[in-house]
């Protein structure tokens, strides 16, 4: 469960303080920041969730594991890929509304 919590606000983590920060670096280039951390924030969601699960490779070589008929280790790389999914799309949300953006 501490693994699951951990890899959720990992991938949180990553797209609030990405977005964050590319604020701050588009208000020091001069360019609207809140409008930069509303295109940055849908780059960085896949990256948050890659980030999470600490590369691509690993979580999907374990699905391979199915042919072999042992399907905890799927199971358990499924739900880790969910949450970090999750985090990474909560961030997505939250800093959305953090800028409320019109287009």
């Amino acid at each position: 469960m501490a693994q699951v919590i951990l890899t959720f606000f990992v991938a949180y983590g990553i797209v609030v303080g990405g977005a964050l920060s590319g604020g701050v670096g588009a208000f020091l280039t001069e360019k609207p920041p809140l409008l930069s951390m509303a295109q940055l924030v849908d780059q960085l969601k896949i990256w948050g969730l890659v980030g999470a699960l600490g590369g691509t490779f690993d979580s999907f070589l374990q699905i391979e594991k199915i042919l072999m008929g042992n399907l905890t280790p799927v199971f358990k790389q499924l739900v880790m890929i969910v949450v970090a999914f999750l985090g990474a799309h909560i961030g997505t949300i939250c800093v959305h509304w953090l800028v409320q953006v019109r287009s």
